[in-house]
């Protein structure tokens, strides 16, 4: 939650200020354009003071958090060949994605399998149970680290900024494989 942004004046003249304890950023008083300035530097301020952006990601709720599985035995994504069910749908949009990777990716580092997908899915699934991005289903989130892995298994690296997670479903030869 961002600190609010406070008016106010004191013996020295108008400013706003971020928080109880920030700097007090002046301005003119009835000098509209030295206000604008000092509002969007205290705005400004106020945003960088933010630890996250809280758009981008949250806690899940009580409803939205689930415990085990019906269809799936616990550990079935610890391994490449786990036997996870899936629904029809999610299992066609995942051979899609190996067809196409594997396409792109002809050397045997870089290749993918679906079974690499499905676990990779799971723990997705189970991740939103964590946390998740606003405004997103257990399917997009899970969907979203499957396309991230990809990323990882293709280029070694993740976006800027982000984190490198199932490494050990990551295909043998491939550099930044773990064992565990």
């Amino acid at each position: 939650m961002a600190e609010p942004i406070n008016q106010g004046e004191d013996q020295r003249g108008p400013y706003y200020q971020v928080g109880e304890r920030g700097r007090k950023l002046r301005y003119q008083k009835g000098n509209r354009s030295s206000r604008a300035r000092a509002r969007s530097r205290a705005l400004l301020a106020a945003r960088q003071k933010q630890t996250r952006n809280p758009t981008r990601s949250a806690a899940a709720q009580g409803s939205e958090r689930r415990r085990g599985s019906r269809t799936n035995r616990e550990g079935s994504a610890s391994g490449t060949r786990g036997g996870i069910k899936i629904t029809a749908e999610v299992e066609k949009a995942l051979r899609d994605k190996v067809e196409a990777h594997n396409a792109d990716n002809p050397q045997k580092r870089k290749r993918v399998d679906l079974g690499m997908l499905k676990a990779v899915y799971r723990r997705g699934a189970g991740a939103f149970s964590a946390s998740h991005g606003r405004n997103m289903t257990r399917n997009q989130w899970a969907m979203a680290r499957v396309n991230a892995f990809l990323r990882i298994v293709r280029t070694g690296r993740a976006r800027k900024g982000g984190s490198v997670f199932d490494t050990d479903l990551l295909p043998k030869g491939h550099p930044r494989r773990t064992e565990e």
